[in-house]
């Protein structure tokens, strides 16, 4: 996921030789984790059973969902066009079979309570949108992909709703406020960058456009007043409650996020024409790929110093 948006981020700024390294890296890790997870589910197929049913663990399957269909909306252009739908279809099925479970898993769950990787459930329905915009080639699912993104943003509101009104009630503890929050932000971009990618590939007139314009705005603008509050957080987790700061996997949570934001508001300036928002997005694809790398070399030194103490 975050290899495929950032790769996509840096081609927005021009750096196209960078684009083209992170979406190999993207593909071969992408591949990695398919076979990873469908040994996981073969041999373990008890524990993938109750990891559907645990709330704090369900939504992190739509992690798969939006891998897909990031990857999809890179490769849609040229020879790679056959392999983008195949990565849509095995990523919209999912995303059919997934959406139904989880709510299923969340009304049986007595104590439920929602945290960030709740919004993976915005992030993948919306990435089939974007995937699905970038690789139709004519108008017929048009009506089809507004009205999944409206029913992404309705979901976005209404889990935003859900985890904020669960902070306010019962706070949170420095040692649980992970980069996992992020989510809530990049749940935001995305629903910005689906909204965008229908306007760009159909020419909607009217009411329509209008309301998908404000909307847009809107969302994008919760999106970013988002990010110092997330920043805040941060420093409030690792300076004042002086939890460590080392790596930790839900990093790639907040990579993920900026990465979306920095293309989400790219594409959002080309859709709307305000520039402001297509500066930001050029702003924020060099943190995106600061952040990126940034993880990527944490991850080296912390398998290095596995390996020494072993």
């Amino acid at each position: 996921m975050a290899a495929g948006i950032v790769s996509r981020a840096a081609g927005t700024v021009g750096a196209h030789g960078v684009a083209r390294v992170l979406l190999g890296v993207g593909v071969i890790l992408y591949a990695g984790l398919v076979v990873a997870t469908g040994w996981r589910i073969a041999a373990y197929r008890g524990r993938v059973a109750r990891d559907a049913a645990d709330p704090a663990r369900a939504f992190g399957f739509f992690t798969f969902v939006a891998a897909s269909d990031v990857l999809a909306a890179d490769l849609a252009a040229g020879r790679w066009r056959p392999f983008a739908v195949a990565l849509l279809t095995g990523g919209a099925l999912s995303c059919a079979a997934l959406v139904p479970r989880m709510l299923v898993t969340v009304a049986r769950a007595r104590s439920a309570r929602p945290d960030g990787s709740w919004f993976l459930l915005v992030v993948g329905p919306q990435s089939v949108v974007v995937a699905g915009t970038a690789l139709r080639a004519g108008p017929t699912t048009a009506v089809a992909e507004v009205c999944c993104w409206a029913a992404g943003v309705l979901a976005y509101v209404s889990i935003t709703t859900l985890v904020w009104t669960r902070l306010r009630r019962h706070g949170v503890a420095p040692a649980d406020l992970t980069p996992v929050y992020w989510i809530a932000m990049g749940a935001g971009a995305i629903s910005v960058l689906a909204g965008a990618d229908v306007l760009l590939s159909t020419p909607w007139n009217g009411p329509v456009r209008a309301v998908i314009v404000v909307v847009l705005t809107v969302v994008a603008g919760w999106a970013t007043a988002l990010i110092p509050v997330l920043l805040a957080a941060g420093a409030w987790r690792h300076v004042r409650h002086r939890v460590p700061l080392r790596y930790e996997p839900s990093w790639w949570s907040a990579v993920f996020p900026i990465g979306m934001y920095a293309v989400a508001t790219h594409r959002a300036g080309r859709a709307t024409g305000a520039g402001l928002w297509e500066g930001a997005g050029h702003a924020v694809a060099w943190a995106a790929l600061g952040a990126w790398a940034l993880a990527g070399a944490a991850v080296l030194v912390e398998r290095s110093h596995r390996r020494v103490a072993e």
